[in-house]
């Protein structure tokens, strides 16, 4: 903790008086720093801050950062640890969950509230969530792995939106397919919940799934995960297969 408050404090600079900025301030000032920093290291550390206060000050960081952490992804996309950050900061501004006591000033409904209105926000813009599908495209798993998830939380919030703004763009169900054959178990574990969310309801995605070779994919699966005695990653194929 002494040191993130360490680097916290060089990222920010000294305070004028020695008095302590609330946190709706600490994150004005990292936003500035995101915005205006032409130094590539120096947008990096406070985005990096941000998201180390994401679950604390979900309402400040979500109110204030989501432009400049979009414009990141953007602009940023070349650098994977910056990218990976932003994407982090993100997933705890729409997730529904408020972690430990410590980490967070909202009750459970506050953070659910406030998770559906930033998404609101987020997806708002369309080429949002195209973004979010293109990131898909990089293999550094602190950039795929973060954005599953964040897929995963817009889904579980506003999963009528998200289903067809996926169905709009030409290769989104495609691309969120091909993360069943991520060698990384994590990623195609996350992703089989992705899907689940995806295709519930929808029998136009029911269909591409189904086209994307989907039964053949998860058979493979709960063959590797030994049938059944595979545990909760086959119960998972299995709903999702009347699906696909």
């Amino acid at each position: 903790m002494e040191y993130f408050k360490s680097s916290l404090k060089n990222v920010l600079g000294a305070q004028q008086g020695g008095g302590q900025p609330s946190g709706a301030e600490t994150v004005e000032r990292l936003v500035d720093r995101v915005q205006t920093s032409t130094l590539l290291d120096d947008r990096r550390d406070a985005v990096r801050a941000l998201k180390a206060l994401s679950k604390k000050f979900k309402l400040e960081v979500g109110a204030q950062a989501m432009a400049a952490l979009v414009e990141v992804l953007q602009t940023d996309r070349s650098d994977t640890e910056t990218v990976g950050y932003a994407v982090d900061t993100l997933v705890n501004v729409v997730s529904q969950e408020t972690g430990d006591e410590e980490e967070t000033t909202e009750s459970a409904a506050d953070a659910g509230a406030l998770a559906d209105q930033f998404t609101e926000i987020f997806i708002k813009n369309c080429d949002n969530v195209s973004l979010v599908l293109d990131l898909l495209d990089e293999y550094d798993f602190h950039v795929r792995w973060p954005t599953v998830k964040l897929m995963t939380a817009l889904l579980s919030n506003r999963v009528k939106d998200i289903q067809e703004q996926i169905l709009t763009n030409p290769m989104g169900v495609s691309k969120l397919m091909d993360l069943l054959s991520d060698s990384r178990e994590v990623i195609r574990n996350d992703t089989l919940l992705l899907l689940q969310k995806l295709t519930k309801g929808h029998a136009n995605i029911q269909k591409i799934v189904a086209f994307e070779n989907a039964f053949d994919r998860l058979l493979q699966i709960v063959s590797e995960e030994g049938n059944s005695d595979g545990g909760v990653i086959v119960e998972d194929c299995v709903l999702l297969l009347p699906n696909g």
